[in-house]
C-alpha cells in the first residue's frame, strides 16, 4: 500500500509533465500564446462555453481523440488524424474543458462530466456511435463515457490511459488536500525548469523511450498551457483524477461497451500492471495491445497498434 501511495503521488505530478506546466509560475498573457498558436478548428457552444474541435476524413463510424494532461487536440492532429481518415473513419478531435480553446465553468470537473460534456458537441455534429479514444488523462474521460452512455458509443480505447485507481492512502491525501498542494509544488518546479530553457527536455521524457517526432515541439502549442486557467484547469485535473477512478473503477465489470486496451510495456508513468492487467481483469469485453519497447506515448510510437484496434472496432457495426 505504501508503495502504491508513492506511485500515485509521482504519477499525478507526472501526468502535467508533456508541456511543462506549473500553476504557481507566472503564466503566459493569453494573447501572446494565441497569436502564436491560433485555434485549428471550429468552436461549437455547449451550455454556453466554447468546445474547440478539429475533424478530419469521412465515413464511419466516427472516431473522437481526447487528448492527455496538459497538451491539447494539436497532439492528435500533428500526424494521427491523417493516419486515421485514411482509413475511412471522420475523426474529430477535441480539446478538453479547460485545455486549447475549449473553456470549463465553476466547479469540480471530473472525467465523468467531461465526457458528458463533450459528448455533447460531438451530438452538436452530428456524431452518432462513435469510437472513443482517449490517451493519458483522456483516457478516464473515454472510459467514463462509455460507461455513462453505453448505447451511444461503438467502443472505447483508452491508450495509455489513467484509468484504474491508486492505494487506499491516495485517497486519504487528496481528500484532506494534500493531492492539489503536490500538484502546485510539482508543477511549478517544473515550470521554473521550462522557463529556464528546458521545455525540449521534459517533452522528451514524456515520450522515453523514444523520441518526440521531428517537428512535434514546435507544432504542439506548449504556450497554451501557461496561460493561467489553463495551468488551473491542469491542476484541478490532475489533483482530483483518483478520486474520480475511485468512483468509475467499481462500475467497469459492468461495461458492456468493447474496450480495446493500448499500452506501452515500458510506460515509466501508468505501470503495465495496474492500467492494463487489472483494468483488463475486471472489464467484461476487452481487448488487450502491449507494445514492448514503448513508452508512454504510445500513440505515436505504435499508431499501427491504435489503427488495429479502431479497425476491430468498426468491423463490430
Amino acid at each position: 500500500m505504501r508503495r502504491r501511495t508513492f506511485i500515485a503521488a509521482g504519477a499525478l505530478g507526472a501526468l502535467g509533465i508533456a508541456a511543462c506546466t506549473g500553476r504557481m509560475a507566472t503564466p503566459l498573457p493569453d494573447a501572446t500564446a494565441e497569436a502564436a498558436f491560433p485555434p485549428i478548428g471550429q468552436i461549437i457552444d455547449v451550455d454556453g462555453l466554447p468546445v474547440h474541435v478539429y475533424e478530419k476524413g469521412s465515413g464511419g463510424p466516427p472516431v473522437i481523440l481526447i487528448h492527455g494532461a496538459s497538451v491539447n487536440l494539436r497532439d492528435w492532429s500533428f500526424s494521427l488524424m491523417d493516419r486515421l481518415a485514411a482509413q475511412g473513419h471522420r475523426v474529430i478531435a477535441m480539446d478538453r474543458p479547460g485545455f486549447g480553446y475549449s473553456k470549463r465553468g465553476p466547479g469540480d470537473w471530473p472525467p465523468a462530466r467531461q465526457a458528458a460534456h463533450l459528448r455533447k458537441a460531438a451530438l452538436a455534429m452530428g456524431v452518432e456511435k462513435p469510437i472513443v479514444v482517449g490517451h493519458s488523462w483522456g483516457g478516464s474521460v473515454a472510459m467514463a463515457w462509455g460507461l455513462d452512455f453505453p448505447d451511444d458509443v461503438t467502443g472505447v480505447v483508452p491508450i495509455s490511459g489513467a484509468t484504474m485507481p491508486w492505494g487506499a492512502g491516495a485517497t486519504v491525501f487528496q481528500s484532506i488536500g494534500l493531492g492539489r498542494v503536490g500538484v502546485d509544488y510539482y508543477q511549478a518546479s517544473l515550470s521554473k525548469r521550462a522557463e529556464e530553457g528546458a521545455i525540449e527536455n521534459f517533452v522528451s521524457r514524456a515520450f522515453r523511450p523514444q523520441t518526440p517526432p521531428p517537428g512535434y515541439i514546435d507544432y504542439v502549442g506548449a504556450p497554451l498551457s501557461l496561460r493561467e486557467g489553463t495551468l488551473e484547469a491542469n491542476a484541478q485535473d490532475l489533483a482530483s483524477l483518483h478520486l474520480a477512478l475511485r468512483k468509475m473503477a467499481p462500475r467497469y465489470p459492468e461495461m458492456m461497451v468493447p474496450v480495446e486496451i493500448v499500452h506501452g510495456r515500458l510506460d515509466w508513468l501508468l505501470g503495465v500492471e495496474q492500467h492494463v492487467t487489472e483494468l483488463a481483469a475486471v472489464l467484461p469485453n476487452a481487448r488487450v495491445a502491449v507494445a514492448p519497447g514503448v513508452g508512454h506515448m504510445a500513440h505515436h510510437a505504435r499508431p499501427d497498434l491504435l489503427q488495429a484496434a479502431i479497425a476491430r472496432l468498426s468491423a463490430r457495426v
